[in-house]
């Protein structure tokens, strides 16, 4: 137990991760001005591009061969000034952003919480429908010296098709949602091939998304304690789907 527990907590040297998020939903919308005023909050005045985010909904006449569509705004868009970190503040949610290079668990969730609990309480939420804990990783896979790619080297996930062919499957993708041992915890896993940036070589993505389905308090001890929850069920995930030779490619762990 304590091994495994030292394994997802682990913090590697050259993570793979692409981008980190914390997702916060409720469950009634607020008022578009409401999301206007809490732009004004002092915790994101650093947060100087802001862009309207636009839901749209297309339908088409198949009698009259015409397509409509109507467009309303649900929110905003927001990026540092620097680009290190956006927030999407909408309608019924609230978005904290952070693209790589993503540092600790720590420093992540606190400047989340930072910018999430004025927010909220400037919006009037009590509760959150649901939270999420989402990493978006990608292994790059470098090539045999002969006879391409095999990611069954750097996954524990199986791809085969329904007969035998020549050669190694050269793409996959996979989604699959499930709930986990935890009460009221449930995760999403999307595994697929991807492009590399590092010539020769294959990326393969690891999107873990570990998300509620019971309301949980919008402040407060209990919401801290199911973030943790949810951060070791997603390392735990990520490290389940991962080989020895993946983890070679990380340059080792560090405190």
């Amino acid at each position: 137990m304590l091994e495994g527990l030292g394994r997802i907590l682990l913090r590697y040297i050259k993570a793979p991760i692409l981008e980190a998020v914390l997702e916060f939903r409720w469950a009634e919308d607020v008022h578009l001005d409401a999301l206007k005023s809490a732009l004004e909050l002092p915790v994101l005045s650093d947060f100087e591009t802001r862009k309207p985010r636009q839901l749209v909904k297309a339908a088409l006449d198949l009698e009259e061969g015409q397509l409509s569509h109507e467009s309303r705004q649900i929110g905003f868009d927001l990026t540092h000034r620097d680009g290190s970190e956006r927030v999407f503040l909408e309608l019924g949610k609230f978005v904290y952003l952070l693209p790589a290079p993503y540092s600790r668990w720590d420093d992540f969730s606190k400047r989340a919480l930072e910018l999430l609990e004025p927010t909220i309480r400037k919006l009037g939420i009590k509760e959150f429908s649901r939270v999420g804990v989402r990493f978006v990783n990608r292994i790059d896979a470098p090539p045999r010296n002969v006879g391409g790619i095999n990611t069954d080297d750097y996954i524990t996930i199986k791809f085969d098709g329904p007969r035998e062919d020549a050669g190694i499957i050269d793409e996959f993708q996979m989604r699959l949602v499930k709930p986990t041992r935890k009460d009221g915890i449930a995760y999403a896993l999307v595994v697929a091939t991807a492009r590399s940036p590092l010539p020769g070589h294959v990326g393969i993505v690891l999107d873990i998304d570990v998300f509620t389905r019971k309301p949980v308090p919008s402040s407060g001890l209990e919401l801290i304690n199911v973030l943790a929850e949810m951060r070791l069920e997603k390392n735990d995930i990520f490290e389940s789907c991962i080989t020895e030779a993946s983890r070679d490619l990380f340059g080792g762990t560090e405190a």
